[in-house]
């Protein structure tokens, strides 16, 4: 998975060799602390910052969207099916407000001014919504890669809010899954 993970993010064309190699090695480690936990049994396993995260990362500052390596088929190999993915919907602007009062300046979206990369934000926003729409289709297959569950974020919902929507929107996809699996000819 390395090989393919490496060869997806060179592909892409980052902005700088600096963050390629981050790139790989943030979704190296995402792949391995699925594994290290699909090890240990854990029947849940909660990711802040995960899967999906990491392969939109990569799309944010790609200069190449067409890569050999598919990341919906690198989710496949990983064996994603039993996973509920969290989408959270918002308008641009709330989804920048948000970040900004965050004071970690950990993402990418923080450390550059718009007046740097006027489009990063829109390259931010579409590289989501066609991650969101190629998960929904793949959830209508029988070879699904996962669940997507969506929680839309109002301006002045609390994190605390969110978290609960966002924990809502997870039971009901486990049950509709647990539903479907226990229906006849599953």
């Amino acid at each position: 998975m390395f090989t393919r993970i490496a060869r997806f993010v060179v592909e892409s064309r980052q902005a700088s060799l600096l963050d390629a190699v981050r790139l790989v090695w943030n979704l190296v480690g995402l792949v391995a602390f699925i594994q290290q936990e699909r090890s240990r049994r854990n029947s849940i396993i909660i990711m802040d910052q995960g899967l999906l995260q990491g392969f939109w990362s990569v799309f944010l500052k790609s200069k190449c969207r067409k890569t050999s390596e598919k990341w919906l088929d690198m989710l496949s190999t990983l064996g994603v099916h039993d996973m509920v993915f969290v989408h959270l919907r918002s308008e641009t602007g709330i989804a920048r407000d948000r970040l900004q009062t965050r004071g970690d300046r950990s993402s990418r979206l923080q450390r550059t001014s718009p007046e740097s990369d006027p489009d990063l934000w829109s390259a931010a926003d579409r590289a989501c919504r066609e991650m969101a729409a190629a998960l929904e289709r793949s959830m209508g297959t029988e070879d699904h890669i996962g669940v997507l569950a969506a929680v839309d974020v109002e301006m002045f919902a609390s994190p605390e809010d969110v978290a609960e929507r966002a924990l809502e929107a997870v039971l009901l996809a486990c049950l509709d899954r647990h539903r479907l699996c226990d229906s006849p000819g599953q």
